[in-house]
């Protein structure tokens, strides 16, 4: 098995609609998305940051090492909900493949 797709499962464990947006979430502020190998870390980067779903705040998160083995503070995160409901309006087909587990 990959290593991503071993990130994958690990991840994905318990991921419904509900919670699939904390789950991104969790893996960003704890600066997961920056360790994990290439591919998998832009996914969180293209999925939820660059389209909106979870914007970042000038609150000093936490101290963090890359995958680089460069140490720096991120900052936090948070969830954008009027993002999620503007993207069910605007573009369904992909928030559904997001809260159900499509496209990974």
């Amino acid at each position: 098995m990959k290593d991503c797709q071993k990130w994958t499962a690990w991840l994905s464990r318990g991921t419904t609609m509900v919670n699939v947006y904390e789950k991104a979430l969790e893996v960003i502020n704890s600066g997961l998305f920056l360790q994990m190998e290439g591919s998998f870390g832009r996914y969180y980067v293209n999925t939820y940051i660059d389209s909106g779903i979870i914007k970042t705040t000038n609150d000093k998160g936490r101290y963090i090492t890359d995958g680089y083995g460069r140490q720096f503070y991120l900052k936090k995160f948070f969830i954008d909900y009027d993002r999620i409901d503007y993207l069910k309006d605007c573009d369904p087909d992909f928030i559904y493949n997001l809260e159900n587990g499509e496209g990974k």
